[in-house]
């Protein structure tokens, strides 16, 4: 019984110091979350090609596309919707967002803590909706079980809340890595699009966690990349025009598929207002779709990959068709089918549809261009390649993550040149019409703030109770003018609490309160502070932080704020001073900064 409290007794000593070092003890916490992340990538990865072999034969829908029965085309996506409705009103029943966006939005309002019944519907959900067909991609579900993953390992050691989105940054980078073969920009996804935060103390343990997911993945499926790409070559400087020009285009398409969503949403929630009942209703117009152009179905990384290395086969409905004419009419059907299979309920994710997309205008653009200048310039695969990375830049806002993807996946330093070229022409278009992304759109339409950043992140980690307070003189609300004034004087705070009979908060007396009743002293016996005191009051709870006193001085003008007890808001602790706020925060950016390069 001793030794068991003495090994108690230490195993509490060393989870406290582990603690206190935090870098450590995240880093740690990194090596658990990449292993168990890149495990939950390949689960995910081989239950979407579980579903897929049970309707149709094969792991992809692009492997039996041409012998799948038509009835197969109705069915699977239909009941799969079906599937997928029950899923998400059972296990999400406020429509809360998932993805990537549900991710960011956790990040915002939950601090860091992902919803955990998102694990239903980014493992199950996704698996069935893509597997049966959806028009989806993988990514996104991958990335939201990662951060999931890392959510509730942090939650239960009790990590900060900067410690903790630091190790959702890590199951981020960890479900990229494993579903693209590509370390380096799983690290570079999570700090450019989850974190913005680029701190020597969060980039360690993230490169780790990406790391080891990599070599998780590599284990089970090979060192394999996503697709199999040609070789590269750039044939005369005139082609630099053609990308710059391309990457307008993929700019244009991009902003056209971000601001398609919300209206799609919005209309499909208008004709099918049930939510179990609307993926399944989607889903068989996807089936529709799908008997008129089967490439349309699920995720298609097989078609991206016959685009790239030029195999494709333009037929549709067993007549051949010129090649532009049948990559157009694959780039509307996709367009329609993952807009519809995102707006329409089902669970995945808008990476792949956007690099499907993506390596279509590419294919096409390309193919227009050879036809009319075939010694000036590469023939359509090589453009499908760059405008893959060109269109998902946009469509994501994140030109140097694709970038990296793209060039971990060639291996090839030539295709840099057009690629970042494509890449930032695309998203300045994109930019142009609003800093939003296909993962901030839901969010914006829910009104939540996407305009956080590394400064934010770390002033929403500093506890209120880390500022300095002072206590604030009180009187009862019965009290006579006169008490009031000489409490008021003789404390020198410029600040009076008027309490009731509980010793709770009704009210704060300033000076500008005092100043209507100073001029008669005949009123000093027979105001009562209860009629002085301002009841319009705005305070910050305890367990507030940093960046919410910030905020709320700068909607109002005062110099100091109560602070309240989380169990009562008329309860106050203390008083904050703006003076005391600005001194805190300024310290804290020094000392943040001096962390950022030591």
């Amino acid at each position: 019984m001793i030794f068991r409290d003495k090994l108690l007794s230490e195993h509490r000593h060393l989870r406290n110091w582990m603690r206190e070092q935090d870098t450590i003890y995240v880093v740690l916490l990194s090596i658990v979350v990449g292993v168990v992340s890149g495990y939950a990538a390949l689960l995910l990865h081989f239950a979407i090609e579980w579903v897929s072999l049970f309707w149709t034969g094969e792991r992809t829908w692009q492997q039996a596309m041409h012998d799948l029965p038509w009835y197969i085309y109705l069915i699977a996506p239909t009941v799969g919707g079906f599937l997928v409705g029950w899923i998400t009103v059972r296990f999400l029943p406020g429509g809360e967002l998932r993805g990537v966006a549900g991710v960011l939005a956790d990040m915002v309002q939950r601090k860091g803590h992902v919803h955990p019944r998102q694990m239903a519907t980014e493992t199950a959900g996704a698996a069935i909706a893509i597997g049966s067909g959806a028009s989806l991609g993988r990514e996104g579900p991958t990335v939201a079980l990662g951060a999931l993953i890392a959510s509730e390992i942090g939650r239960r050691v009790g990590l900060s809340e900067q410690q903790l989105r630091t190790l959702i940054g890590c199951g981020v980078a960890a479900g990229i890595a494993a579903s693209f073969n590509t370390p380096i920009a799983g690290v570079l996804f999570a700090l450019e699009v989850i974190l913005a935060d680029y701190a020597i103390a969060t980039f360690s343990p993230i490169v780790i966690a990406s790391v080891l997911a990599t070599v998780v993945a590599r284990s089970e499926v090979g060192n394999f990349p996503a697709f199999t790409v040609p070789e590269y070559h750039l044939i005369s400087a005139w082609e630099i025009p053609a990308y710059m020009a391309m990457g307008v285009l993929c700019g244009i398409v991009a902003t056209g598929f971000i601001k398609s969503m919300a209206p799609t949403r919005k209309w499909l929630a208008e004709v099918l207002p049930n939510r179990k009942v609307r993926p399944a209703a989607v889903g068989f117009v996807i089936g529709l779709m799908g008997l008129a152009i089967p490439q349309v179905m699920s995720i298609g990384y097989g078609f991206v990959e016959d685009m790239m290395l030029e195999r494709t086969d333009p037929v549709l409905l067993g007549i051949t068709l010129p090649l532009a004419a049948f990559l157009a009419i694959i780039l509307i059907g996709k367009f329609i089918a993952v807009v519809l299979s995102s707006a329409g309920g089902f669970p995945g994710g808008l990476f792949g549809p956007t690099l499907f997309l993506g390596a279509t205008v590419g294919a096409l653009f390309g193919d227009i261009v050879h036809g009319l200048s075939p010694a000036y310039s590469e023939s359509y695969g090589a453009y499908a390649l760059v405008a893959c990375g060109a269109l998902t830049a946009a469509a994501l806002q994140a030109p140097l993550t694709v970038m990296l993807i793209v060039f971990e996946m060639t291996a090839d330093y030539h295709i840099m040149l057009p690629l970042m070229i494509a890449c930032s022409v695309a998203t300045m278009v994109t930019r142009s019409f609003g800093r939003t992304s296909v993962f901030t759109e839901a969010l914006e339409e829910r009104g939540i703030d996407t305009n956080w950043g590394r400064e934010q992140s770390w002033m929403r980690s500093v506890p209120i109770t880390r500022i300095p307070w002072r206590s604030i003189p009180r009187v009862s609300a019965h009290a006579r003018l006169e008490e009031l004034k000489q409490v008021y004087t003789g404390s020198g705070k410029g600040c009076v609490q008027v309490v009731d009979d509980e010793g709770l908060m009704i009210g704060i007396v300033t000076f500008g309160d005092l100043q209507q009743w100073l001029l008669d002293p005949a009123l000093d016996h027979v105001v009562v502070a209860s009629e002085v005191a301002n009841r319009n009051v705005l305070v910050v709870a305890e367990s507030d932080s940093l960046l919410d006193a910030i905020h709320i001085l700068d909607r109002a003008e005062f110099e100091q704020m109560p602070v309240v007890s989380d169990d009562n808001p008329c309860k106050v602790l203390g008083m904050l001073s703006r003076n005391a706020i600005f001194s805190t925060y300024h310290k804290l950016i020094v000392k943040h900064g001096e962390g950022d390069h030591g």
